[in-house]
């Protein structure tokens, strides 16, 4: 089977694979069954996860609001509520956005989810690792990803809502020392921003799950894919670890469940994630950096193998893109200090065809663009072994 039968069999057999859900946890098995018929022998780890990756941003928003209601009609001690509440949701949202713990982690519900990998040793003595991420759960189809005009709000609206919540903090402070109805009413058009927020969260989850074709049954088709060839054709110095992650789409859960628990065997190895890789009208991308609220850089040695891979391969129609307002599990190998390369596969526009829609179908996929994606990583695959040992 080739990468496009796993796609085939994630997006359509299977269908929607929601993070947490019965239907991941049936991607987790499909992926585990396959590396154990090429002969590997998968492990599958359990990890909790979160069930959304948009109730921490309603709760951000909930608490601002119950805040202003404090600052509105409970006097001085209201406004004192108001800004604990406030300083809590900010600095916790900042965490969420960072990928790290905090307080709406901590206190929302959690759901079971599975990673699969299977580790492929070079014929020859290791001295390099290289860790090959896709994840197999799809995203829900919000109305602020229906369109490009939507996608351009939500990309302003984040921003736009951390900027609100940090001037309501600075009212409420005011307010703690002199509270007046000039104050309360300057924080109105502020507070009407964090309502649109907590409004269109709450919309997203009750929209229904993506099939998850090209984002990111594509990612997972390709490391599957590779899999069944680098068991026939091991590397020569460079250990692989095929990596089926789960819960991705609620904020890289698992990902980030596989570097600690195994973050000492890993050391400074090479961290690549296949994400989107199969879209109509999109080319082979690799990432120079990406930028959520911090910015994860893609290691320039990896860059400069990938630059030359593009030149001697045009058949491959590859190129480098940057990647704003939004994540990849890249950003959890930046976090722990690996050398990140992620591929995606980018339209005339920069953007991800289907991106949380529900055209994200098999029909509305290319098997060039994913079969071009497979053989740059593979490229990509003996080029690291042969520059970089060790």
């Amino acid at each position: 089977m080739g990468a496009i039968d796993h796609v085939r069999y994630l997006a359509e057999t299977i269908g929607p694979r929601g993070s947490t859900t019965p239907k991941k946890a049936e991607a987790a098995r499909y992926a585990a069954e396959v590396l154990d018929r090429v002969g590997l022998k998968p492990t599958t780890e359990a990890f909790a996860s979160a069930r959304s990756s948009y109730y921490p941003y309603a709760l951000f928003a909930g608490l601002l609001l119950v805040g202003e209601l404090f600052f509105w009609f409970a006097g001085g001690w209201g406004a004192a509520a108001a800004l604990i509440l406030g300083v809590v949701a900010l600095g916790s949202v900042l965490l969420e956005l960072a990928f790290r713990p905090n307080p709406l982690r901590w206190i929302l519900p959690k759901g079971s989810s599975q990673n699969v990998w299977a580790r492929i040793e070079p014929s020859g003595e290791a001295r390099e690792q290289i860790v090959l991420l896709g994840h197999l759960d799809s995203h829900r189809t919000p109305l602020l990803f229906s369109t490009d005009s939507w996608l351009r709000l939500f990309k302003t609206l984040v921003p736009l809502g951390l900027v609100s919540a940090v001037i309501l903090i600075i009212v409420f402070l005011i307010g703690t020392f002199a509270l007046t109805t000039s104050l309360r009413l300057l924080s109105l058009p502020f507070t009407l921003v964090i309502l649109a927020v907590l409004v269109l969260t709450l919309q997203a989850d009750y929209s229904p799950y993506t099939a998850g074709a090209n984002d990111n049954a594509t990612g997972a088709g390709i490391v599957l894919s590779l899999a069944k060839r680098l068991k026939a054709h091991p590397l020569a110095h460079t250990a692989v670890w095929t990596v089926l992650s789960g819960c991705e789409e609620v904020g890289c859960y698992g990902a980030e469940a596989f570097a600690q628990e195994h973050w000492r065997e890993l050391g400074r190895a090479v961290w690549v994630t296949l994400e989107s890789a199969g879209g109509r009208g999109a080319t082979v991308g690799y990432l120079t950096q990406e930028t959520f609220l911090l910015t994860s850089r893609s290691d320039p040695q990896l860059l400069a193998l990938a630059e030359g891979i593009a030149k001697r391969r045009p058949d491959l129609d590859a190129c480098a893109h940057s990647f704003q307002g939004a994540y990849t599990e890249g950003a959890i190998g930046a976090k722990y200090g690996l050398r990140v390369f992620t591929l995606l596969g980018f339209n005339r526009g920069g953007q991800l065809p289907g991106w949380h829609r529900p055209t994200d179908v098999m029909e509305n996929l290319d098997q060039a663009v994913l079969e071009h994606g497979e053989e740059f990583m593979w490229e990509m695959l003996g080029e690291i072994d042969r520059q970089m040992p060790g």
